[in-house]
């Protein structure tokens, strides 16, 4: 049967202006379909019958022209239900000259008041529109109150004013779209993206933390230490550090499973202060070379406090510290002390002490205030922390990169992760998991025969060392978080290995065994590094150009995959098309060679087709969060992302001296030429993974 061309969502439609004011509507529509005196959503009728359409005695459009002034249609419509009911006609007062008000077309259409929630749309009469859905941005309120004063154009694309995607004015965003203009890298936290998109959050190494991400995270944390003056408050860092004390899983299969809910939950808790903070992770093998570096430069005779842990968790005094210790009575001959070493960071405190020349106990209430303010400029600095160790040990110990990959070339679930429930044994990942909480917790170089063994404020070994006091540490929960990522690269490897009691309860929760076997149901994935170049789903793009990513050498130079992503393409109700990657290649386009040509990555493949329903019925599904008892399978039109290794290019490109990388999309039709109406997305992404 041929198809039905009267049908619009039946043929391939290029991008305008009306198009996308359905768009705006339907998405703030949602999964609510009021009636509007009969008809669904409106504005998806006819666009003839739309410019006709009067709800309630209100025109929805205003008429385009009119031979004398006429009240607004809204005006017009109240005006012909109200009269005066209660007082006899006054007289009329003499006419006083009045500037006109003039209101445009699209400020005087019924749907522009309605979706102002203006008069009779503010609660009246009538709710604001959509009726049930979210309100619309004054944006994009705007814009289509634009389209409407333009005279309400079925097809074209707008040359002026600004298309609705938050990517620039209208000139800019057709340069987007064209390939001519680059699109830029988000300057805001790559969770903060993927949050807004729906997608899963990332847990990126602690070294590769934009600055706003490391300070919302040191931000969440120290939120939640403020509250641990309350013990049983679920909110507060203690109460989850001290589930650790008296519920850890070590030495059988249920190690990594537990510890897997355990971050999970505790990650929850961080995110009910900040949705975009993540638990990152500390790649301690990456730190291999500089940890031997540094223990052998403090010497053999040195065996306490000689190792290094990330910057991110190290101590420094700075400026404003110094002003708050003054004002805290602090004497000034320490203050002069600390204030040469003003902004250099440390491993541990007591290298601090060291540097600034301030003898531990001299004077215990200025080392106590000195910590407190330590602590305060860095949440996830902890005094009871002195990494290091016998260098013999460590040399011999210490995870290298190579280690962690012969680790995960064991095959078998409880000889990497820990023995069954029947026989239970410390298997070879937990091995350098124990080694790691001695070296970074390490010995006390304070500690005397006559200090009190229970004294928390100077214990014998760090609390990394004590599994009671382990996740007081900010660095615990990196360290776990490490340990997850080999997990979840192990499933990766063995995707059918995995421990044999998947029904057990994981107390103190009700998450099951089987509830932890996969990162992407609890709602994040690791990354090394992720770098995101916004797009906008409302605009067709027929060739993709970014700026460069910013990626820091050392992911450069020490990462082990690379991937682009296309984030929520929209399926198009036309004839499929390909996609065309290349990277460091701006000017790529349809005729760019792909063989032997080391910018290119790859081709990708997208099978789309006309629609066989009617309007609508092939639009992408609302964002909106589906209804509380909506249990059907997601949307046939769900938008859906694209994942292309790129491993090799970036490999060939950084052998070639390239420091930096862009990506290039090239869209195409089925007979090669440029597809200028099929890649509706909402970004892409270039990713490291270590």
């Amino acid at each position: 049967m041929p198809n039905d061309t009267s049908n619009p969502a039946a043929e391939p439609q290029p991008w305008s202006r009306y198009k996308q004011v359905r768009k705006i509507l339907d998405d703030a529509s949602g999964d609510m379909h009021p009636s509007y005196q009969g008809h669904d959503r409106f504005w998806n009728l006819p666009l003839a019958e739309l410019l006709q359409l009067t709800l309630y005695g209100v025109r929805m459009i205003a008429p385009a022209t009119s031979s004398s002034p006429e009240a607004p249609p809204v005006a017009a419509a109240m005006s012909a239900t109200m009269s005066p009911c209660c007082h006899a006609p006054q007289p009329k007062a003499a006419p006083t000259a009045q500037p006109q008000i003039e209101l445009g077309r699209g400020a005087s259409s019924g749907l522009i008041v309605g979706l102002k929630g203006l008069s009779p749309f503010d609660g009246s009469q009538f709710p604001r529109l959509p009726w049930g859905g979210a309100a619309v941005s004054a944006e994009d309120i705007q814009f289509i109150e634009k389209w409407i004063d333009d005279g309400c154009p079925e097809t074209d694309a707008p040359s002026t004013g600004s298309i609705a995607t938050g990517l620039g004015d209208t000139a800019h965003v057709m340069a987007l779209a064209a390939g001519t203009a680059r699109f830029a890298a988000s300057l805001g936290t790559v969770n903060a993206y993927r949050q807004a998109t729906g997608a899963l959050k990332v847990r990126k190494n602690i070294n590769f933390l934009t600055p706003e991400e490391l300070q919302r995270f040191r931000n969440a944390l120290a939120k939640m230490k403020s509250l641990d003056a309350y013990e049983q408050d679920e909110r507060s860092f203690g109460y989850w550090a001290r589930i650790h004390a008296s519920q850890c899983q070590h030495s059988w299969e249920q190690f990594l499973t537990w510890h897997r809910a355990y971050l999970y939950y505790f990650e929850q808790q961080l995110q009910d202060i900040d949705p975009t903070v993540t638990l990152p992770y500390w790649d301690w093998a990456a730190d291999h070379d500089n940890v031997i570096i540094s223990i052998t430069d403090m010497g053999s005779s040195v065996a306490l406090d000689n190792g290094v842990v990330p910057e991110a968790y190290r101590c420094w005094i700075d400026q404003q510290g110094l002003d708050a210790l003054k004002a805290g009575g602090v004497p000034q001959p320490v203050l002069d002390k600390l204030a040469t070493i003003l902004g250099q960071t440390f491993s541990s405190g007591n290298r601090l002490f060291l540097a600034a020349g301030i003898k531990w106990g001299d004077d215990p209430v200025s080392d106590q205030a000195i910590i407190k303010t330590l602590g305060t400029i860095n949440p996830l600095w902890h005094y009871q922390r002195w990494p290091g160790g016998n260098s013999s040990i460590i040399f011999e110990a210490y995870p290298s990169p190579e280690d962690v990959t012969r680790v995960l070339q064991i095959e078998n679930f409880f000889s990497f992760g820990s023995g069954p429930e029947d026989n239970h044994f410390f298997g070879a990942l937990e091995n350098l998991h124990n080694l790691i909480h001695n070296f970074s917790g390490g010995l006390n170089p304070n500690y005397g025969a006559s200090t009190e063994p229970m004294n928390v404020n100077n214990p014998q070994a760090g609390d990394m060392v004590n599994a009671g006091r382990t996740a007081f540490d900010p660095i615990f929960w990196a360290h776990h978080s490490n340990i997850d990522r080999l997990w979840s690269e192990w499933q990766k490897l063995n995707p059918s290995g995995g421990p044999d009691d998947p029904d057990d309860i994981l107390s103190p929760w009700s998450m099951t065994v089987a509830d932890t076997y996969t990162t992407a149901k609890l709602g994040y994935e690791y990354m090394q590094s992720s770098h995101v170049f916004p797009s906008s789903s409302q605009m067709p793009i027929a060739r993709f150009v970014s700026q460069s990513a910013g990626v820091h050498p050392q992911v450069i130079a020490a990462h082990r995959r690379a991937e682009v992503r296309l984030h929520h393409v929209q399926y198009s109700t036309r004839a499929g098309f390909f996609i065309r990657v290349f990277l460091n290649q701006p000017d790529a386009n349809a005729a760019t060679p792909t063989t032997g040509n080391p910018h290119y990555v790859g081709i990708q493949n997208m099978f789309t087709g006309l629609c066989i329903g009617g309007p609508g019925h092939c639009a992408p599904p609302p964002t909106t969060p589906r209804r509380k008892f909506d249990l059907r399978a997601r949307a046939h039109k769900t938008p859906a992302g694209f994942r292309i290794d790129c491993t090799d290019a970036v490999d060939r490109l950084r052998r070639q001296g390239d420091t930096d990388f862009q990506v290039t999309l090239v869209i195409l039709n089925i007979d090669g030429t440029v597809a200028t109406d099929a890649l509706h997305m909402d970004g892409v992404s270039l990713n490291f993974f270590d």
